[in-house]
């Protein structure tokens, strides 16, 4: 039986957004799990469990894909209490992320490969597990200009999730 992987495309932050994301983080001070930074994303699409040989076919899709770069202000915390996590999210979806999320979606269908068909509301995890319910929280604003995008694979470890890049397109370049 051939090993399945656990696939998403997602947005990056570089090394600056997060550490004004890791600010955000501390000045919170949550009881609960705080996300590493270096596992902090948006994702884009959820492809859960696919075949080996997907991911070829995944990478050529993304590569034909145009991303127009655009400046995403991370200005919204929030909660999913069911599931006890503190989120980050935007107000504003710029437009060129709107369409560049709705285009990889259509290349997605057009290809037959399944997603994750939820409404997406671009968000970034801080922390999980919360045990209290948080307070109010302060107005934030951290500005990411967004200018490339990968496809990951979330991989099981021991204590938590790892992250590997198995694709990285930047604003009008092929995979790097």
């Amino acid at each position: 039986m051939t090993k399945k992987h656990r696939l998403f495309f997602a947005l990056e932050p570089n090394q600056k957004v997060r550490r004004e994301i890791h600010a955000v983080q501390k000045k919170l001070a949550c009881s609960g799990r705080m996300i590493p930074t270096e596992r902090i994303h948006v994702t884009l699409a959820f492809l859960g469990q696919q075949a080996p040989e997907m991911i070829p076919q995944l990478c050529a899709i993304a590569s034909r894909l145009h991303f127009e770069p655009c400046t995403l202000v991370l200005d919204r915390l929030g909660t999913f209490r069911r599931v006890r996590v503190l989120w980050l999210g935007a107000t504003v979806i710029p437009a060129a992320l709107r369409d560049f999320h709705q285009a990889l979606l259509g290349e997605l269908e057009k290809a037959g490969i399944g997603f994750d068909r939820k409404a997406w509301k671009p968000h970034l995890t801080l922390y999980r597990r919360l045990r209290n319910k948080t307070g109010i929280m302060e107005r934030v604003a951290v500005s990411w200009r967004l200018n490339q995008f990968s496809l990951m694979e979330s991989i099981n470890v021991q204590g938590g999730v790892e992250y590997c890049r198995q694709g990285h397109w930047q604003s009008g370049s092929s995979v790097i």
